[in-house]
């Protein structure tokens, strides 16, 4: 379990918003998608960000034999009129697609 618990922390999303509506959205959002990530990672992931007013949508997800992130295609509605997506190759283990957003700054991609 501490395993698991430390590849999430490490390999996921380190997400740092302190919001309680878009409009008054503050802080950094930084969502990382590994080949170390299970689907149970994803569901957490999306489920997070859903309680900062932010959906997430995997548009394709594969996974190798052992269950582990082999290549994704997501996309990011932050309600407040950004929106973002990517495609990705097959994950090698130095890949890591996903989505940053400084909230004083505005929305880049990863």
């Amino acid at each position: 379990m501490k395993r698991i618990n430390f590849n999430l922390l490490i390999a996921v999303a380190i997400i740092f918003i302190s919001v309680s509506c878009a409009s008054q959205r503050t802080g950094i959002l930084d969502v990382k998608f590994t080949n170390q990530l299970t689907q149970t990672d994803l569901d957490k992931i999306k489920k997070d960000l859903k309680t900062q007013n932010i959906d997430l949508n995997y548009d394709l997800l594969e996974f190798d034999d052992n269950g582990k992130l082999k290549r994704i295609n997501a996309s990011i509605d932050y309600n407040d009129g950004q929106v973002a997506s990517f495609k990705s190759r097959e994950l090698r283990s130095s890949d890591k697609p996903g989505f940053y957003r400084d909230f004083s700054n505005g929305l880049k991609l990863r």
